[in-house]
């Protein structure tokens, strides 16, 4: 697990969460993008791997995004993959741990990616160990 990446990705949450222009966080879909021109901004939304993919801070581990033909966000490693697939590569972190950290919540707003930057220091305090919410 690297733990300093899982703990990057908290102080983004904290961060965005007192950010009135950044993102409306919204753990119930990856993201939103409603400018592709200022894809972090108030027209978008997304959940903390959606946040971890726009903000650049993971750029040189290989995390990034894409609009498809369609229009639809996807999270991408090295320029391909699937969210999950990225989460665990980039966290070195399990499919099971993957799915609990970032797809078994409803968390939304500032509230709720206080409350993830949470769940994820206590997680990792932890040394992965999943408990309940």
């Amino acid at each position: 697990m690297n733990k300093r990446r899982l703990l990057k990705l908290a102080d983004l949450l904290e961060a965005d969460a007192k950010n009135k222009k950044g993102i409306k966080f919204d753990m119930t879909h990856w993201a939103y993008i409603g400018n592709s021109a200022k894809p972090i901004s108030c027209d978008t939304s997304a959940c903390a791997m959606g946040l971890a993919a726009l903000s650049g801070e993971y750029k040189r581990a290989g995390l990034g995004w894409k609009l498809d033909k369609y229009g639809y966000f996807k999270i991408t490693m090295n320029g391909r993959g699937w969210a999950l697939t990225a989460a665990m590569r980039l966290f070195g972190i399990s499919r099971k741990q993957a799915e609990y950290l970032f797809c078994e919540s409803s968390e939304e707003g500032a509230e709720g990616e206080r409350h993830v930057a949470k769940f994820i220091r206590r997680f990792v305090k932890q040394n992965g160990q999943m408990a309940a919410r």
